[in-house]
């Protein structure tokens, strides 16, 4: 009879138990603070949209009233053009961060997930239309399996990395668009005051 090698033993000589291998600690950390930090700058971001759009909102608000009632002033000393300038400017950035903060389709994200054999279970979206017990089923399938865990955790952050960056690239278009809408108002509104 062959005996166990002496890595394969206890420290009280009885044989260890061949178990199912675990996601090392530092894989496990690596996932964590990579999602934290998704998941920190996703809320930057649209932290940053939910006050461009609000400041937007009310410019334009404190705007129509001026207009309305000066109306005749702006028509005859061509403020009118300035004025044009900045409404388009904000109506565009409200549209521009209205877009970073809408919710992604998580239909059509759950039907391009390919590398990770299947949609991820621990992603919201690939199972709120489920019944408990599809869940359970869903979910045990991948926890059973370490490779199947590793390639949905990096699924996720990848699906998670790429709305962040659509969100930022959003984000960056809108600022320019506001920076560009503000130049352009105060030339026009200098040009038009000096020419006319």
């Amino acid at each position: 009879m062959l005996e166990p090698a002496p890595e394969e033993l206890k420290a009280d000589g009885l044989p260890r138990k061949k178990g199912k291998k675990k996601l090392s600690k530092q894989i496990v950390n690596v996932f964590r603070t990579t999602a934290r930090n998704n998941i920190d700058l996703t809320a930057i971001a649209d932290n940053k949209a939910s006050i461009l759009m609000s400041l937007n909102a009310l410019m334009i608000t404190f705007l129509a009233p001026v207009v309305i009632s000066n109306s005749e002033i702006i028509t005859r000393e061509y403020l009118y053009i300035p004025l044009s300038i900045i409404t388009a400017t904000c109506a565009y950035t409200i549209y521009l961060s209205s877009q970073v903060l809408k919710p992604s389709d998580f239909d059509k994200i759950g039907e391009k997930m390919k590398f990770g054999k299947g949609p991820s279970p621990f992603f919201f979206g690939n199972f709120y239309h489920m019944t408990p017990e599809n869940y359970f089923d869903f979910i045990q399938g991948s926890l059973g399996d370490e490779e199947l865990l590793k390639n949905h955790l990096a699924q996720d952050l990848y699906y998670v990395g790429r709305r962040l960056g659509k969100k930022m690239r959003g984000m960056r278009l809108a600022f320019q668009v506001f920076i560009t809408g503000i130049f352009l108002t105060l030339i026009s509104t200098f040009l038009v005051l000096w020419l006319f």
